[in-house]
């Protein structure tokens, strides 16, 4: 075993900084789920419903998915930029987004206050999806099991707005079914409270000093 030589330090490579405990996820997951449910609340006959109650043209459906994607896309950028820095806050901000989206959705009188509406909700889907793509890169080893777990989930998620849209309007109305978002919303954003309030008490609490050896 060959001694470095004098004068030189010896190289060793940097330890990576560790990342995000898998359980932090679970709030912008939830809000990522959200977002992925309220894509696709809008088929089926809660488009018809939408269309003939706003008397939309029968370009609607490119309309109300172009309204929701094109923002998504731009805040997605967002979330994968600022996600890692304040994680907590923005999952908040897109849950409070996607709630007030679909609540404008609710109460639009005309065609431009639902595709306002689909435009609000559509940033806080894309900053939902960002910020949880880019803390599911730095959890380490359990990325390999956490994203095709998430992507399960959204797939789920897609399901679950295809069929509560098309029950929703067949029963009660196509504005009924964005309604849906409140109470899926008021629990996405307790998770993400109760996490975030965890994450910044183990921060801030004193390091305990090591026990003396006997």
């Amino acid at each position: 075993m060959t001694s470095p030589l004098p004068g030189t330090a010896e190289q060793t490579s940097p330890t990576p900084p560790p990342g995000p405990p898998v359980w932090t996820l679970i709030g912008p997951v939830l809000a990522a789920a959200l977002g992925a449910f309220l894509l696709t609340i809008t088929v089926g006959p809660e488009l018809t419903g939408l269309q003939l109650d706003l008397q939309l043209p029968a370009a609607a459906a490119v309309w109300v998915f172009g309204a929701y994607l094109l923002p998504a896309a731009l805040a997605v950028a967002l979330g994968l930029r600022l996600g890692p820095r304040w994680p907590t806050a923005l999952t908040l901000g897109a849950i409070a987004l996607l709630v007030l989206g679909s609540l404008l959705i609710t109460l639009a009188p005309a065609g431009g206050a639902l595709l306002f509406g689909r435009a609000v909700s559509g940033f806080g889907a894309g900053l939902a999806w960002g910020v949880t793509a880019a803390l599911v890169a730095r959890v380490g080893a359990a990325r390999v099991w956490l994203t095709p777990l998430g992507a399960t989930l959204g797939v789920l998620a897609m399901l679950l707005g295809a069929v509560a849209g098309a029950a929703g309007a067949r029963s009660l109305g196509w504005r009924w079914p964005f309604l849906l978002a409140l109470p899926l919303g008021a629990v996405a954003f307790l998770v993400a409270v109760v996490i975030g309030i965890i994450v910044s008490t183990r921060r801030t609490a004193p390091a305990q000093p090591p026990a003396p050896r006997p």
